[in-house]
């Protein structure tokens, strides 16, 4: 479950934010609320959340303001989602500069959350909660070796059960899903690190080389050091 700060002045912007995330049965859970700049930065330095939606125009400090304040900390590491009305958009624009993940325009329409969401997470979302929860361990632990007998039963459900979800949701199988997320991450490595091929092999959860090798092929059609070298 990522928890999350919800920082803006209107208080029907943050309903709205948690109705939403109620609706559509995502794991993030609302662990703070503030209605100004410097309350937002306390509270995040505080509770040190994984996602922060911030309001551009809030008393006292600026969302720029305390994305610049934050950063010098953090930076990287908290995931900003801006919220701003149209007329303040040039500002969500150096919000970009300053990494955020993505930008919400009021009024918040429930499709434009949910794109957000799927973007800042890294995956799509299910109408189906429980799924959706067993998504999240996946993304979180996919470096670790994880199998489909395993992470059912922390789930306290079935392995048929979640490949019927695989098969419904993604027309492919827990296997291929996690192969498939672990050669994403690794080509993340490949074009924003200097990491060797061994050691980026090892960060996504594969111990075989060869084996993370011949998926990588299978996935992207080409070598890593093919891939490495084409960004380059």
């Amino acid at each position: 479950m990522r928890r999350a700060i919800i920082a803006d002045d209107e208080s029907l912007a943050a309903e709205l934010i948690k109705h939403l995330l109620d609706k559509y049965g995502l794991p993030v859970k609302i662990v703070g609320e503030a209605s100004a700049g410097d309350d937002a930065v306390e509270m995040i330095y505080q509770l040190k959340p994984d996602i922060v939606f911030l309001d551009i125009q809030m008393p006292v400090l600026s969302g720029i303001e305390v994305m610049e304040n934050i950063n010098a900390s953090y930076q990287g590491t908290i995931l900003f989602v801006v919220i701003t009305a149209f007329s303040y958009f040039e500002y969500a624009q150096a919000a970009l500069r300053l990494g955020a993940k993505d930008i919400l325009l009021k009024p918040i329409e429930p499709k434009q959350f949910l794109d957000t969401m799927e973007r800042v997470i890294g995956y799509r979302y299910t109408e189906n909660e429980a799924f959706n929860e067993f998504l999240e361990y996946i993304h979180q632990h996919y470096h670790e070796a994880i199998e489909l007998n395993t992470c059912a039963k922390r789930h306290h459900t079935s392995m048929s059960h979640i490949s019927r979800m695989f098969q419904k949701y993604f027309q492919t199988n827990f296997t291929a899903y996690v192969n498939h997320l672990r050669i994403k991450k690794a080509q993340e490595f490949l074009k924003e690190t200097t990491l060797s091929i061994q050691e980026i092999s090892d960060k996504v959860g594969y111990n075989n080389l060869n084996y993370f090798y011949k998926n990588f092929k299978k996935v992207t059609g080409m070598t890593p050091n093919l891939y490495r070298g084409k960004g380059s």
